[in-house]
């Protein structure tokens, strides 16, 4: 990336300010209005239950689906497994979200106090298993945050004479400002207007890519990345797994499908926001190949892959550049806000609802510098992913099936078995597949990427969730027989009876607006 920065037109550094700072000045003044209402309603700073009508969910659901590193991981899809790749990307992005409009009702019938999946977890399997949950949710967040700052940074030193470094660190102190001072409410009320922005830009992109790159037809056949290829028709299958899984532990997925007003919203707002991910993502993804008909990138050049959006963008009018650099610095805010909210919600749980909101916005600040000193190091931003979703693909089934009636046997020590036994599923894979031991468990790490010539990783996320839900009923089926054995009672879990007038009390309708009210109602409804 560092040798196509040199070749790239950059915006002038006092253009640039500009264009950053006055961006997030918008966005801080925006948060800070839209979060008068939460700052001392701890039922909207953390929960924001039953607030959120269908398109303003929707516009939600795009925000926690994109970010700034889309511009790289994307058109760099395009480059290596052409067209389908792309829609396949696309698909994956956007059909994950159609999983929260058949789960969320689930959750509400199990009991409409819910509010996380931890809280979830902490009812339903107790606290070992709800430890383990929100610690990894906390570090899939944490990795999100890493990858994303890693990307504007990225950006900036792309597309500017700037120093990266320093405005990284202001977009963390204004979404933190304003996260901190309104919460998840002051977050969903900004992204949805950062939404709008970003769509209007994105419009305004498409048009001056569409009207300044035409790429001749006779270009196009002679570079390729238009018929179907292997990897793209691998990648529909892994990265629908990985995206569907990993979206489980990310708390702003729950934090909005627990914000839908009904479940009927809550399946209008998936729908829309499908479409609106799919079409997004796809036109953003077809800049790899693009760039490669356009000639602006070659397979053949020292420019990577993830830099082809850039390319183009280097090739047309200064002023593109400037519009391109507020639009990333608008999906940052979304990406990052949407995190260090998702980190309330983590660590609030972590501590069973014991803490006061303070004690949480300052572990969330002080949280923000180790994830900062972490992206200075530009870590492969796919690579994070990767690592990040086949941890949740072997983990996440044991705790989704605590949902249904028929599998109240499973005990919290079945489930945790299962998690450890995904883990170990791709190992054992790994090694009958590639013939040793340290080459199979490596396979762990995905130290080879997503793109390889052979089917490790297709084989690494089909036996992940396999392996866990293997794993959850063999130990549960060994711990009924010793039972039995023994005489005991068999475990069966039995779902809380939950008052009718539950559903209102969570509305934000009738919400106790008074300052603090985080422990004594929190407690009872956790």
């Amino acid at each position: 990336m560092a040798d196509s920065a040199s070749q790239q037109p950059k915006v002038s550094g006092p253009a640039a300010n500009a264009l950053i700072y006055v961006t997030l000045i918008i966005f801080l003044v925006l948060g800070l209005a839209a979060g008068w209402r939460s700052h001392r309603n701890a039922g909207l700073f953390l929960k924001a239950i039953r607030s959120q009508a269908v398109w303003a969910l929707a516009l939600n659901f795009l925000a926690v689906n994109i970010g700034s590193g889309i511009f790289f991981t994307l058109p760099e899809v395009g480059t290596i497994a052409g067209i389908t790749g792309v829609f396949a990307y696309a698909f994956a992005a956007a059909a994950p979200l159609l999983v929260f409009a058949v789960v969320g009702p689930l959750f509400r019938k199990h009991n409409s106090r819910q509010w996380s999946m931890t809280a979830f977890i902490m009812e339903r399997f107790g606290r070992p298993l709800h430890v383990v949950y929100g610690t990894i949710c906390t570090l899939f967040v944490g990795m999100y945050l890493v990858s994303e700052l890693t990307t504007i940074y990225s950006v900036f030193e792309l597309l500017t004479p700037v120093h990266p470094l320093a405005p990284m660190i202001v977009i963390c102190v204004v979404t933190t400002i304003y996260t901190a001072f309104g919460g998840v409410f002051a977050s969903l009320l900004t992204d949805a207007v950062q939404c709008v922005l970003i769509l209007v830009l994105m419009v305004v992109a498409v048009v001056a890519v569409a009207v300044s790159v035409r790429p001749s037809k006779a270009d196009i056949d002679r570079v390729g990345l238009v018929a179907p290829t292997k990897m793209g028709g691998e990648l529909f299958v892994i990265l629908t797994l990985a995206i569907a899984f990993s979206n489980m532990y990310h708390q702003g997925f729950w934090q909005r499908t627990f914000a839908s007003r009904s479940d009927r919203d809550l399946r209008w707002a998936t729908g829309i926001a499908f479409w609106l991910v799919f079409v997004v993502t796809a036109l953003v993804g077809m800049a790899g190949p693009l760039a490669a008909w356009a000639g602006t990138w070659s397979a053949d050049s020292d420019v990577p892959g993830s830099s082809a959006f850039f390319t183009i963008v280097a090739s047309l009018s200064g002023w593109v550049s400037g519009l391109t650099l507020v639009l990333t610095t608008a999906l940052s805010c979304c990406a990052i806000d949407t995190c260090q909210t998702a980190l309330f919600a983590s660590l609030y749980d972590l501590a069973e609802q014991r803490v006061g909101i303070w004690v949480v916005r300052a572990a969330v600040v002080a949280l923000n510098v180790p994830v900062i000193v972490l992206a200075m190091r530009a870590p492969d931003i796919l690579q994070v992913y990767l690592l990040a979703d086949l941890l949740a693909s072997a983990t996440i089934l044991p705790v989704l099936c605590g949902l249904f009636r028929r599998l109240d046997f499973v005990h919290w020590t079945d489930a945790l078995a299962g998690c450890f036994g995904g883990v170990v599923a791709v190992g054992c894979f790994g090694q009958v597949y590639l013939g040793n031991r340290h080459d199979g468990w490596r396979l762990l790490l995905l130290d080879g990427g997503l793109y390889v010539d052979d089917e490790r990783v297709l084989g690494a996320f089909c036996f992940a969730p396999l392996g866990s839900v293997v794993a959850m009923l063999a130990c549960a089926g060994a711990r009924m027989a010793v039972t039995r054995m023994l005489g005991r009672a068999q475990y069966r879990y039995k779902m809380p009876a939950i008052e009718a007038a539950s559903v209102d009390e969570l509305s934000i309708y009738a919400a106790d607006s008074k300052p603090d009210v985080l422990k004594s109602t929190d407690r009872k409804s956790g």
